[in-house]
Parts: structure tokens; C-alpha cells; sequence
């Protein structure tokens, strides 16, 4: 307390950086993979696909350091045991994480799948004796199950920002003061 005023409780600092790096980047990974088809067929093409691949790998790498840190040292909140809103909130925050995992491990399946190439420099070993109508069919599949996922993660997470907005400006009780950086 200062001033008399009650400071809200805050995260720990790793846990918010943590939360919006990782939001920002799936913004950017959504975006990207959105305007991939844009560029050329050829070494431009390769070099966004790579880009997306090289960004999925380090959320991956994000997101597993995240959910050791919450479990290990990050901060918690007590919450009013049996609230409605408090269930609420950790059934969301599971959905984020669960939907996060799937995109993350679509995601990569993909790419193994697919046998992409990063830079033109490195080629990924294809999963699989598929034959090529095969192997293109199982990709789309996969692709098509990415971009659901990541749409729906999109809308969850837009839902968890406009919660957390309502909070700020219509409840005003320090709720998103805790994720400030």
C-alpha cells in the first residue's frame, strides 16, 4: 500500500513477458501465414514459409518454458473456490493453452510432413512413405486442421482480451493490472 491506495497484485515479470511475447507472436504467425502465398513461388515463398517455421519453433520453445515457469515459480492468485468466474477463467486459460498445443503441434507435423526446406539451406527429412497424391492430400488435411485450430485459438484469446478489457473498464478492479509490463 501507498498513499492508501491498494496496489493491484502483479505477475511476476517473467510470466507477463512471457504472456505477451507469446500473444504477439501468434498474431504475427497468424498474419504471416495469411500472406505467405503472396510472395513468388520460388526462393521468396521459401524464405516466409521458413520465417513461419522458425517462428513456430520458438513459441514451441516459449510455451513449454511458460508452462514449466507457471507450474514451477510463476505467480498465482487465489481465487474464490467454487466462483463461477473463477472456473471460468482456468477453463479458458486451459482451452488457450490446449489450443496453443495443437497449432504449435499441427503446426510442426506439417512441416515434417511436408519435408519443407528453411532458407533454402536446410531440408527437413519428409515423415512417411507416402506417395506424392498421398503425401499432398494428408498436407492439406493437416493444413486444414492448423488453420481451424488457429482461428479458433484467434477467437478465444480475442474473447480472453475483451474479458480482460471489460475488467479494466467497466469492473475497474486491477484485474488486467496484474499482466502489465
Amino acid at each position: 500500500m501507498s498513499d492508501g491506495l491498494i496496489t493491484p497484485q502483479r505477475y511476476d515479470r517473467t510470466t507477463i513477458v512471457l504472456h505477451w511475447a507469446i500473444a504477439l507472436v501468434v498474431i504475427a504467425q497468424w498474419a504471416g501465414a495469411h500472406t505467405i502465398d503472396w510472395f513468388p513461388k520460388g526462393p521468396y515463398r521459401v524464405d516466409a514459409r521458413s520465417m513461419h517455421i522458425l517462428c513456430g519453433v520458438l513459441l514451441t520453445v516459449a510455451l513449454a518454458y511458460r508452462i514449466v515457469w507457471r507450474i514451477r515459480a510463476g505467480t498465482r492468485f487465489p481465487g474464490e473456490r467454487g466462483s463461477l468466474i473463477t472456473a471460468t477463467a482456468s477453463a479458458v486459460h486451459f482451452a488457450l493453452y490446449a489450443l496453443l498445443l495443437t497449432v504449435l503441434g499441427l503446426g510442426l507435423f506439417n512441416t515434417w510432413l511436408r519435408g519443407d526446406s528453411l532458407f533454402g539451406i536446410f531440408a527437413i527429412p519428409k515423415f512417411g512413405a507416402y506417395d506424392p497424391v498421398g503425401r499432398h492430400a494428408f498436407v492439406e488435411q493437416i493444413v486444414g486442421l492448423h488453420e481451424t485450430a488457429s482461428n479458433i485459438l484467434l477467437i478465444v484469446a480475442g474473447g480472453h482480451a475483451l474479458v480482460g478489457l471489460f475488467h479494466h473498464f467497466v469492473l475497474k478492479d486491477g484485474v488486467l493490472q496484474r499482466m502489465k509490463l
